[in-house]
């Protein structure tokens, strides 16, 4: 990456000649010329700018041109701090590159091509702002935001970091306790979406099948999904675990008495049959024992049955499950 980058300065030879004369260069943050725009105001608006396209801009809520956003609507309370570093950074010059263009150039505002902005308004659409891709909740409409967007983003706490929606715990507001900006109740809390790539459509998938060359089915599912919730998941996991050593020994259990008879049967010869023989006396006692535990496993099996349906509600199902194993609130794709 280019230190010095004169290529679409207005004056180049001026530049060359301070460059060549050492002023202003910009060595140890002395002054520097360089690729500015002229930013596109309005009369509402309070503009400080700084000498290196940085800008600081009080008015009304404006993510793009005069006419955009609240402000552009005339609306009342959509005050707006607008901080920028880097006002159309990755403008397209005509001849294809992108850098700043110079003071001959009028800008507007543009989440897109600037290098870094936070954005305070009172009242904004501010996923439409940013095209950001639909979330686990509808899209925010005419809500206050803060609102972050540059190249990279960090956030370092040498402690911890709570990232919480929903209404804070105050005293004195009422039962229904605090309310979003516009003074509307606050009745239920909002969801956390952990989005990579700004895509949250349905992905289509395909299912093959080992006794088939082909395609067994085709569908789709959320590309946006609930994060599960440890403690349930793993509670839920044990109990199969469980359920799955009861029929293990339901298995062993047959499997031994049918051994037992099969052994038995082995071991029994017939002398001088000349019909039907009746099953000789030794056997008995192990057909009683195969009756009584086929029996008894169905017993047991009915059992596990319900057991595992009651799983199934509890542990899976969002709407009944008292130990949902996802959360209801935070999703991720």
């Amino acid at each position: 990456m280019k230190i010095k980058d004169i290529s679409k300065f207005k004056n180049v030879d001026r530049q060359e000649s301070l460059k060549s004369s050492g002023v202003r260069q910009g060595i140890a943050n002395k002054q520097l010329d360089e690729c500015v725009p002229r930013l596109e105001t309005a009369n509402s608006e309070t503009v400080y700018p700084g000498q290196n396209n940085s800008f600081i801009i009080l008015g009304r809520d404006r993510p793009t041109n005069l006419f955009s956003g609240y402000g552009g609507k005339g609306a009342h309370q959509s005050g707006r701090v607008d901080i920028i570093a880097g006002l159309a950074s990755s403008y397209r010059h005509p001849d294809g590159t992108y850098s700043p263009p110079n003071e001959d150039t009028i800008v507007n505002l543009n989440f897109a091509t600037e290098a870094a902005r936070l954005y305070i308004s009172q009242k904004a659409d501010i996923d439409d702002y940013m095209g950001l891709a639909e979330g686990a909740s509808r899209q925010i409409k005419g809500l206050s935001t803060i609102a972050l967007k540059a190249d990279t983003l960090r956030m370092h706490s040498r402690y911890d970091i709570k990232i919480v929606t929903g209404r804070g715990k105050f005293e004195g507001l009422g039962e229904e306790g605090e309310r979003l900006s516009s003074g509307q109740e606050n009745e239920v809390p909002g969801t956390i979406s952990f989005i990579a790539g700004n895509y949250t459509e349905e992905d289509s998938t395909a299912k093959f099948s080992i006794l088939k060359s082909k395609v067994s089915s085709r569908g789709s599912k959320r590309k946006l999904q609930p994060v599960p919730k440890g403690d349930n998941l793993s509670q839920f996991l044990e109990e199969i675990l469980d359920k799955m050593n009861e029929l293990v020994s339901m298995v062993d259990q047959n499997t031994m008495s049918i051994s037992k008879l099969n052994s038995s049967m082995t071991l029994h010869t017939h002398i001088g049959a000349t019909g039907p023989v009746s099953p000789p006396l030794t056997h008995l006692p192990y057909c009683g024992q195969i009756i009584k535990g086929v029996l008894g496993n169905k017993k047991d099996k009915i059992t596990l049955s319900k057991n595992l349906q009651l799983m199934k509600i509890n542990y899976l199902n969002p709407n009944f499950g008292s130990d949902y194993i996802n959360s209801k609130f935070v999703f991720t794709t």
